[in-house]
């Protein structure tokens, strides 16, 4: 694209130094973990305010979702002033967030926390607020002053034909500050609602996230159709340790499905390696929500060092069964139920990729128990709508 291409020669000249190509960043070697206002508190504007996000800090610590892992608070849309100021730097609507935004960030910081950011390649964002376009190195070096600890960058008002430079280009940017940044990008997202094929494997070579499909909606229709785009598109083959499929972030504690479609959706989630960036107002969680975003054993199968991600091995009708691999000879198994029965569900060895003939120690994930010893298969009787995860461990 002509005007990045303009941009970036302007950067090398002026810096004298090659900009390099790539992440190489250290971070994101598991998928984040985290809050974000968007899910739950949308553009309302008379709600985004730094209160607000100190609250959510001062609750993650609390409520012990720090000490199960979670560590992001991200700043969604809508923060930013109508306009920039006179030197054409962002600034935080100065009503709604008058300490600055480095304020808010030194104030997570100090409770163990990292603190996230959201803006758009293009000339607004998805809110209508001022995007980043014309400012790409103006807007890294305000990350880097503000001490910001991941970039969620947007793709609203922008032509999917730019993205691979405008993308390319940010990624460049933000490695050049030398500050570690978990960057999160959504060019697949806008590419795939255009029609447009998406190359997986360059975007995951230049950002550590990327959501790939429409935004999720706190409904099982709305999860359960993003989780198929994933397994149609073959995304697994593009995720590791560094770069994650985001199929976006959980709804679970909003409150338009039951328990038991929530806990799917953190088991489903865990099984194809997603960030896990919670979306509810976790000032105010029920018991069973808690438990469900702070299920240590679930959640080690979403972070486990490895980074494969787990795919669909058996569909038959509404009754699947989904396999992860992971470190230590070890597979995560789900069996997920979309049907609107109880049903018995069967995991053969030989579709998770073990010998028929193999005995494998078999624990139950949310219950935390083991189950026993089993040889050739495993079965379950799985609620509507649910899941039975385990953990299957072959014996030597």
């Amino acid at each position: 694209m002509k005007n990045t291409q303009v941009i970036q020669l302007i950067i090398w000249s002026v810096w004298g130094v090659w900009l390099v190509c790539g992440l190489n960043n250290g971070v994101a070697r598991t998928p984040p973990m985290g809050w974000n206002s968007w899910n739950h508190f949308g553009c309302d504007t008379a709600l985004i305010t730094e209160n607000l996000f100190m609250e959510m800090a001062d609750a993650l610590v609390t409520s012990g979702m720090k000490d199960a892992g979670y560590e992001y608070i991200n700043l969604d849309d809508c923060w930013i002033a109508k306009t920039r100021d006179a030197q054409g730097f962002l600034q935080p609507d100065p009503t709604r967030f008058p300490h600055g935004i480095k304020a808010l960030a030194d104030y997570i910081h100090s409770k163990g926390l990292k603190f996230g950011i959201y803006e758009d390649t293009g000339p607004l964002t998805c809110g209508g607020f001022p995007g980043s376009a014309g400012h790409y190195a103006q807007d890294a070096q305000s990350y880097l002053a503000w001490d910001v600890d991941l970039v969620k960058l947007d793709g609203c008002f922008t032509n999917v034909s730019d993205m691979h430079d405008i993308y390319t280009l940010n990624g460049q940017l933000f490695n050049a500050t030398g500050r570690q940044m978990v960057y999160s990008c959504s060019w697949p997202t806008y590419a795939n609602l255009n029609n447009i094929t998406t190359p997986y494997a360059y975007v995951a070579s230049i950002c550590n996230l990327w959501r790939e499909w429409y935004d999720i909606r706190d409904s099982w229709e709305s999860w359960t159709m993003i989780l198929d785009y994933q397994e149609s598109a073959n995304l697994a083959q593009y995720a590791g340790p560094g770069n994650w499929n985001d199929p976006d972030m959980l709804e679970v504690g909003n409150g338009n499905q039951t328990t038991v479609e929530y806990q799917s959706l953190f088991s489903l989630w865990s099984i194809i390696a997603a960030p896990l960036i919670a979306g509810n107002d976790l000032r105010n969680m029920t018991k069973e929500t808690l438990a469900i975003l702070t299920a240590p054993e679930v959640i080690a199968v979403d972070q486990d060092p490895l980074g494969k991600q787990g795919q669909r091995v058996v569909k038959d009708g509404e009754l699947e069964v989904w396999v992860r691999e992971l470190a230590g000879n070890t597979l995560a198994v789900a069996l997920f139920n979309r049907g609107n029965e109880t049903a018995a569900i069967t995991a053969e060895w030989q579709d998770i990729g073990l010998k028929a003939g193999v005995t494998a120690e078999v624990r139950d994930l949310w219950a935390r128990s083991d189950l026993g010893s089993f040889t050739g298969s495993y079965s379950a009787k799985v609620l509507s709508h649910g899941t039975v995860l385990v953990k299957v461990t072959p014996k030597p």
